[in-house]
């Protein structure tokens, strides 16, 4: 019996891809409408595989003088706290029929733009989760085995615990924001050395936007009757104007607080890594074939973490006792 050649039909499964660039463009076009703020916050890097380590050193100390003909002192970095990065993956499938497909295409597209603020909201969600939980001794990621916000950050020399952390609760207030400033810029490395770190970002949920900026972009003090110069707002006070952000994945509504606040350094260390940045893809397999349904996939694989706490520093707002 001869040999016959079966010819697998052309259909639109088989050849998904003439319509993937105009799905694709509607899916990105979308997500970048969306204006994430994680990108303003926190520092985004790329990953090359799926797990990292990054470890931190401390500098030297002070020169010590030498004495003419005295031996030169030795001094060494000072290996201090790692922190590991694992890449998870996320994602899900959006099924089409193929009558859809035929007879509401725009339907086809609307799910697709759906999909793209679902995996949207995804990332800033988990992105604003490590300030969210920034007080949750249940959520670790630097070496010291301390909340990303604690009163008692250790010292890998041994030297006094450090805080970056109201213990109090304080309120976002004039007064209060310049205690902030005042205690970040009072920050030390693990051999207690200055690190001159200068906030640049105030941080806020919805809530707060009014006051934040109230008390940053007013050319007087907010908040008095008194003519002072409002020093927030003065680049030799901060090291640069005091940006005010907005993150809305911060508030209640998405399960963070109306009543804390963030300062930022230019130098945090905040991370955010992609191993897979968001994408989406048309599945072609036989299953379409049984039953006239097809699927698009969305994935991503990212992690984040802090590689340190320091030139970070918040408060609850809430007015409340803090000693973790």
């Amino acid at each position: 019996m001869a040999n016959v050649n079966i010819v697998t039909p052309a259909t639109r499964a088989s050849n998904s891809k003439l319509i993937d660039p105009g799905i694709k463009k509607i899916w990105f076009d979308e997500y970048k409408q969306l204006e994430p703020k994680l990108e303003k916050v926190l520092k985004v890097e790329s990953m090359s595989t799926a797990y990292e380590d990054e470890t931190n050193y401390a500098g030297l100390g002070e020169v010590p003088e030498v004495a003419e003909g005295e031996t030169y002192t030795e001094d060494a970095i000072l290996h201090t706290y790692d922190t590991t990065y694992t890449a998870g993956k996320r994602g899900f499938l959006i099924p089409v029929s193929y009558e859809l497909d035929e007879d509401q295409l725009k339907k086809v597209q609307g799910q697709t733009k759906t999909a793209a603020r679902a995996v949207a909201r995804t990332v800033e969600k988990l992105g604003a989760s490590m300030l969210v939980n920034g007080y949750d001794t249940s959520y670790t990621s630097y070496g010291d085995s301390k909340p990303l916000f604690s009163v008692s950050h250790t010292r890998a020399d041994g030297g006094t615990a450090q805080s970056n952390a109201s213990s109090t609760g304080i309120t976002l207030t004039d007064a209060n924001l310049e205690t902030g400033i005042l205690s970040m810029r009072d920050q030390l490395d693990d051999r207690g050395n200055m690190i001159e770190a200068i906030p640049n970002v105030l941080l806020v949920p919805p809530a707060l936007e009014k006051e934040a900026i109230i008390i940053t972009k007013s050319d007087k003090r907010s908040g008095t009757a008194d003519n002072d110069k409002n020093v927030n707002a003065m680049t030799e006070y901060t090291g640069g104007k005091l940006n005010v952000i907005v993150w809305d994945y911060l508030g209640s509504a998405a399960g963070g607080s109306d009543t804390a606040w963030y300062l930022l350094g230019s130098d945090h260390k905040l991370m955010w890594k992609w191993r897979i940045k968001p994408r989406i893809e048309k599945l072609n397999d036989s299953v379409g074939a049984k039953n006239d349904i097809y699927y698009w996939k969305a994935r991503f694989r990212s992690t984040f973490g802090w590689s340190d706490w320091r030139c970070v520093w918040g408060s609850k707002g809430d007015g409340q006792a803090y000693a973790s």
